[in-house]
């Protein structure tokens, strides 16, 4: 066959030795057709030999879909979301379907969903601070999934945030430390909501107080992180111990604590959560939470394509089990550091 010329179902049927439509059934990927395995096998094998490529256009048109999934996310630039993007893609990819990746941070959500439903999405995987931020009927009639934060309007994943904070706080508690604070967002985003849940009731059970001064708010990026712990260290009284809720965070408070010539870990224990890559490429080596963040994104696009093919999954699964891991940032607690005072 002529390099030039595009090979056809046509073209993979008759050197499979088999119908036209049967040969159709097999590369549309039907997820209702009943084809014999050893048939499919010899329609792949001769897509394969022929070199043929799928017409996306020509299916779209045949069964109405884009075969285009739309992913939206506060930012792009977040090592944690470029995870959670990689394991959706890698379950779309499989299925034929393309994706559409938007960043929230320069547009508004709003403009970001206009821009995909334009473009005939088949569906779209959002994160649900965004969703609460839409107008009410901005997502009817689309296929949605959130991302780590339950809904009682549509179907999602999460990851045990608050399972999370538990286990900073216990394995801070567990080396002694008593002097402990916390740096989180100010956004009012569940997951984050949930992490510091976690951590302070962690906390109370065990009879350690976290005072104001010592609960810091700040954007959740390296330098975010970095301002806050300043703050903390030139406070009247030092925490010895600090959980901040994402790695981002952590890696600006470790620059901070290097700035003030802050031994972490012999004055300053810090765990941060995500486990991004970040984590391992500093120096000391962050302690964190490890997110399965792929996983997050693999059965969000699951969950999509599930409501393309007509199921109705139930709204939440189970969350994701997260752990620790334990790196050089976190050690014992210094001899001389003293519990946070009881808050009047």
């Amino acid at each position: 066959m002529a390099a030039s010329a595009r090979v056809t179902i046509r073209d993979v049927a008759q050197h499979a030795g088999v119908s036209q439509p049967t040969a159709s059934l097999v590369l549309g990927n039907h997820p209702r057709a009943r084809v014999a395995p050893a048939t499919r096998e010899r329609v792949l094998e001769a897509a394969a030999t022929l070199g043929y490529r799928p017409n996306v256009v020509a299916q779209s048109l045949a069964r109405g879909r884009s075969f285009a999934l739309g992913v939206i996310v506060p930012d792009l630039r977040n090592p944690f979301f470029a995870d959670v993007i990689a394991g959706a893609e890698r379950v779309a990819s499989a299925a034929g379907y393309a994706m559409l990746l938007c960043g929230e941070t320069e547009r508004p959500v709003a403009s970001h969903l206009d821009t995909l439903i334009s473009r005939q999405i088949d569906g779209v995987i959002l994160d649900a601070a965004n969703a609460a931020s839409l107008d009410a009927g901005a997502l009817t009639g689309v296929n949605v999934v959130l991302v780590d934060e339950p809904s009682e309007r549509w179907p999602g994943v999460a990851s045990d945030a608050t399972g999370a904070g538990r286990l900073a706080a216990e394995h801070l508690l567990g080396l002694g430390h008593r002097a402990i604070a916390f740096i989180g967002p100010s956004s009012d985003v569940h997951t984050f909501r949930m992490r510091e849940r976690g951590f302070v009731r962690a906390l109370r059970a065990a009879d350690v107080t976290l005072p104001s001064p010592w609960l810091r708010r700040a954007p959740a990026t390296v330098a975010g992180g970095r301002d806050a712990m300043r703050a903390l260290l030139n406070g009247r009284t030092r925490p010895s111990a600090v959980f901040c809720a994402n790695d981002l965070i952590a890696v600006g408070a470790l620059k901070a604590a290097a700035e003030a010539r802050v031994r972490v870990p012999a004055e300053l224990s810090l765990v941060g959560c995500d486990d991004i890559e970040m984590a391992q490429l500093v120096t000391p080596e962050l302690t964190t939470i490890a997110v399965p963040a792929r996983e997050l994104g693999a059965r969000a696009a699951r969950l999509l394509l599930r409501q393309l093919a007509g199921e109705k999954p139930r709204a939440q699964s189970a969350p994701l089990a997260v752990r620790l891991v334990a790196r050089g940032t976190t050690g014992p607690a210094p001899a001389d550091a003293s519990p946070a005072a009881p808050v009047a």
